[in-house]
């Protein structure tokens, strides 16, 4: 009898990793669209690991209360297009530790930051996520805070602000690159195999 059940719960585990399977297909993905892009530091999309960039300041609305708070909790690497990309799939490479925490974003047709990602606790060297349906925009950005509870350090504050505001060395990130991909059309995909025979 015990050998009969444990039959029938792997016919049922093997079953569902099934359903699992085919519900996450395999995607052709484009070329890196962020070696497109421009930014204040193309060292963190030159598709170099070796040359490193960093995360700037926010620039801040003088008008936007919001926007002058968040100038002073957050950094941020922006890539920007004149023309509007798809986006679906993002790679973020740094040394384990420096992008511990950050929140993926793209700029809205009315000018606002939308989160697609929210990231804790990293600590791999490449993080990767693929978003069920791509976006359409001319900016993506990576907004990290300048300060955070790290699991590195006991949970005590990373760095500190300066009394002026502004942030110290410490509290911009390293990036070893950002890499932004879509998926290709399947008529695409057969287009290139066909093309390579």
């Amino acid at each position: 009898m015990r050998f009969v059940l444990l039959v029938m719960a792997l016919c049922v585990v093997i079953g569902m990793s099934g359903c699992i399977l085919a519900s996450n297909p395999n995607y052709n993905w484009s070329k890196n669209i962020a070696l497109d892009a421009a930014s204040e530091d193309s060292k963190f999309h030159d598709d170099n690991m070796y040359s490193v960039g960093e995360t700037g300041p926010i620039l801040e609305d003088e008008k936007d209360e919001a926007s002058q708070l968040e100038s002073d909790d957050y950094t941020e690497a922006v890539l920007k297009w004149r023309n509007p990309q798809k986006i679906q799939q993002v790679v973020v490479k740094a040394e384990p530790g420096q992008m511990e925490f950050f929140a993926a974003q793209y700029m809205d047709e009315d000018g606002k930051w939308i989160t697609i990602k929210e990231v804790r606790d990293n600590m791999r060297p490449t993080y990767r996520f693929t978003l069920g349906d791509p976006i359409m925009t001319t900016k993506f950005r990576l907004k990290v805070p300048r300060r955070s509870d790290s699991r590195r350090v006991g949970g005590q504050k990373r760095s500190t602000r300066g009394e002026t505001g502004a942030p110290s060395a410490g509290e911009y990130k390293k990036i070893q690159e950002i890499e932004l991909y879509y998926a290709l059309p399947p008529e695409e995909t057969t287009e290139a195999g066909t093309a390579g025979e």
